[in-house]
This record gives structure tokens, sequence and C-alpha cells, in this order.
């Protein structure tokens, strides 16, 4: 299966080129990497941003601001759930761009940190909580300065930006994504024509392969990103496989939203209290931003 998707991948390539070369001379917007960054660093600010404990709920107020700042609706879907006879107020964050336009864009990430350090060298760290730097606060940076973007130069399609909420409490499948879930399941109106979700997009060491349920699944939607990333001379995106992962993406697919996962899985510092900013750059969060709004901007050249 997994040479198959990727055979379908290069045929799609090669069928794609005539088409998608044309627009890659549409102009992308600018991304700022340093307050890129700064979005990851003020996210750790507020120390592990875990349900149910104060650091998530004002970090939650505070990427609210953020959006309400740029977006033309934002709107609070709020949950519970019950994890180890416990109730977790959860909240999705939903910001949408020109929101009458017909054609529909979907990015998204998770903004809460896992409970646990599980896969910690140490075993005396493993009950406590990390800050997540790569690991959740990543994907919402990338997503923040995307926002910023968006709101100087606004999209021409309709584009909702979400940050899911509970994607890591853990500690087994069932205890995660349930922020995506829940979006999944409140999910009405037509699929968006493409979504992608930003997962650990900011180590140092950044290589992005395509996952191999986006692969699998949305082929074409894993050229659209990978060829902008080229045109864009980001070389983090590789053209081989990846593992599968299973992420908010999958719940996404299950619905019928076609959506692939950009994700960096070989992350020494995943699960673990190192997984802190130093472990990051600016330059990884420009390389993933820069490759989004180039597909952006070759999708409105269309």
């Amino acid at each position: 299966m997994r040479a198959l998707a990727f055979l379908s991948w290069a045929l799609l390539c090669i069928a794609g080129a005539a088409r998608l070369c044309p627009a890659a001379e549409s102009k992308p917007r600018p991304f700022d990497s340093a307050r890129a960054y700064g979005y990851l660093v003020r996210q750790c600010e507020f120390g592990p941003r875990v349900p149910g404990t104060e650091a998530h709920a004002r970090c939650c107020q505070w990427l609210a601001a953020q959006l309400y700042s740029c977006a033309d609706q934002v709107t609070l879907q709020r949950f519970e759930a019950t994890m180890r006879d416990r109730r977790l107020p959860l909240t999705n964050i939903i910001a949408t761009f020109n929101p009458k336009a017909k054609r529909h864009i979907l990015l998204c990430a998770h903004w809460d940190s896992r409970p646990t350090a599980d896969c910690d060298p140490d075993p005396a760290n493993r009950g406590k909580p990390i800050l997540g730097a790569n690991d959740g606060a990543s994907g919402v940076a990338v997503l923040l300065e995307i926002a910023r973007a968006l709101r100087a130069h606004p999209p021409a399609r309709r584009v909702t930006i979400v940050f899911f909420d509970g994607e890591d409490y853990g500690p087994d499948r069932d205890a995660m994504f349930l922020g995506s879930r829940l979006f999944a399941q409140k999910w009405s109106e037509s699929p968006p024509e493409w979504a992608v979700l930003l997962d650990m997009v900011g180590d140092r060491d950044l290589r992005l392969p395509p996952e191999r349920y986006s692969l699998s699944r949305a082929p074409e939607i894993v050229e659209r990103v990978w060829g902008a990333a080229e045109r864009e001379g980001c070389k983090a995106f590789v053209r081989e496989s990846g593992p599968g992962v299973l992420d908010d993406h999958v719940f996404l697919l299950r619905k019928g939203i076609p959506c692939i996962d950009v994700i960096d899985f070989d992350y020494p510092h995943w699960h673990t209290l190192d997984d802190t900013p130093d472990k990051c750059s600016p330059e990884a969060l420009e390389q993933v931003g820069r490759a989004l709004l180039r597909a952006l901007a070759e999708d409105e050249a269309r």
C-alpha cells in the first residue's frame, strides 16, 4: 500500500505539472519568521497548556484575542470531555477569513500540550506535563502568522483556521484527538476543497516527508503543498514517503474532509520535558509558513 500510494503520487506529479506551473508566478504573502517564533515562545510562557489548568485557560484567551484582531469571524467551540473521572473544559478556536466566498480552504493545528512526559528518558519526569514547544505551539505559531498575513492581504478564498484542543491528552488514543473528533462530528456543510494540518513543524533539524495517510488519501493536496514548497525553495520538504501518523487529520478524512498532515515525527524530544523553544527555530517555521502561503497564492491564481 505504501509503494502504491507513492507511485500514485509520482504519477500525479507528472500529470499535474503543466497545470501547476502557470500558478508558480503568483506572489505569496510575506511570512515574518521572527514574529512566528515569538508566537511560539509566548505560548510556552503560559506553561504547559493542559486542559483544566489555569495556563490552558489563559492561553485560550490569548489565542482568541490574536485571531479576533485578524479574522472576520471567530468562534469558540466549547465542549467537555470526561477523562479519568474528571470533566475537562475544552475549546476549539475557529477563525474565518472572507466567509462569503464559495471556495474554501481549511488550515489547522492543535494548541494543547500533553499532561505527561511519558517518553522522557528520566522515569521520574514521566508524570509531569510537557511544555510542548514543537508538539503543539509550532503549528499554532505558523498559523497565527498566516492569520496576520491574511489580515494584511485578505484572501480571495474562504480560509478557516482551527486550533484543536485535547489532541494530546492521553495516555491512550481514546483520550486523544478530542477537538478534531468533535469538530468532525459537528461539521455539516460541504467539505473544503483542501485542508492542511500542521503538527511538530518547528524542529531545528526540520525534515518533512509526506505523511503516509496523507499520501494515500489525498495525494493531490500533498503535491499542492510539496510543489509549492519546492517553488519557494523550502528544502525541509522532501520527496519521499514518511511514516503513517495517527493525528487530527485522520478524523477529518473520515468525515470526508480532504486533509493532509505536515509533520516531522522524527523528533527526539517528543513527549519529554525537553520539548522547549530552544529546540525550535524561526527558520523552520518560515519554511512551513512560506510553503502554505505559496500554495494559497497559487490556488488564488487559478
